[in-house]
């Protein structure tokens, strides 16, 4: 039985910190506070020295006294990456109501979903790009896209993805997502009718079963919040069932 893990999501008010306490360097410890993931080296000869693993960003939102913690992926194409969604064992239940996919659930060091809060927190500003690592029949591979962000909650966290560079055809593609807003199991927001029938949620019926929250517009062939111990992570019609998987974001100007 899959047994819930407490959000270690935190974003904690400290009023002793002002701007200019973060850290923007190589050899950064875990301890310190940074701008962002790109602070530990991104694209830098010494971004070794800062290995993956959870740090705090400051003045999160744009807000003085404010910080949260994140996971910092520091060495996937480049490093710089903040991580949004892990899965890799089903430890983590992930088919749960719109709460907690607005708020964020899981552990930072394993299975988790950031928040959608949090995630158009991060995108609503800049230019941001998205990475999908994951492993399928033993073999590892990726997505990216060069634009990605969030809407807000207003708009049921509508998604904006782009700019497909891959090594294998785009799991977005066959339902364009553009604009598609959030759907879970108690929610439901895609655009699929089923034939006219009330039992419509792609976020219910999608294979195999209890797909999770996600940007489903008429039912995408990604479902990476989807988890069957028989099947491991379905992405998309083709081939690829992933037994791990990260969706992580970064700044298109990430720099050190």
């Amino acid at each position: 039985m899959i047994t819930p893990v407490t959000i270690v999501l935190l974003v904690i008010a400290t009023a002793g910190m002002v701007l200019g306490e973060e850290q923007c360097a190589a050899n950064i410890n875990n301890d310190a506070v940074i701008k962002s993931c790109c602070c530990l080296g991104f694209n830098n000869t010494n971004f070794n020295a800062n290995s993956p693993g959870v740090y705090t960003i400051g003045n999160f939102g744009g807000r003085k006294c404010s910080k949260t913690k994140v996971y910092c992926d520091t060495t996937s194409g480049g490093g710089g990456w903040l991580v949004i969604q892990r899965r890799q064992d089903g430890s983590v239940d992930f088919n749960r109501d719109w709460v907690d996919y607005e708020d964020g659930f899981g552990s930072l060091t394993g299975e988790f979903w950031y928040g959608l809060r949090a995630i158009h927190t991060f995108t609503k500003k800049g230019q941001w790009e998205l990475r999908i690592d994951y492993t399928s029949a033993g073999r590892k591979g990726y997505l990216s896209y060069g634009d990605f962000q969030v809407g807000p909650a207003t708009e049921d966290y509508p998604l904006f993805i782009s700019e497909f560079d891959g090594v294998t055809s785009d799991p977005f593609s066959t339902h364009p997502l553009n604009g598609a807003k959030f759907t879970t199991r108690d929610r439901d927001n895609d655009v699929w009718q089923n034939g006219g029938n009330t039992d419509n949620n792609c976020a219910v019926h999608l294979p195999p079963g209890n797909a999770g929250g996600f940007w489903y517009q008429a039912c995408s062939h990604i479902f990476p919040n989807s988890y069957d111990p028989g099947f491991g992570i379905f992405i998309d019609e083709q081939s690829y069932f992933a037994t791990f998987m990260e969706l992580k974001i970064r700044p298109k100007d990430c720099t050190v």
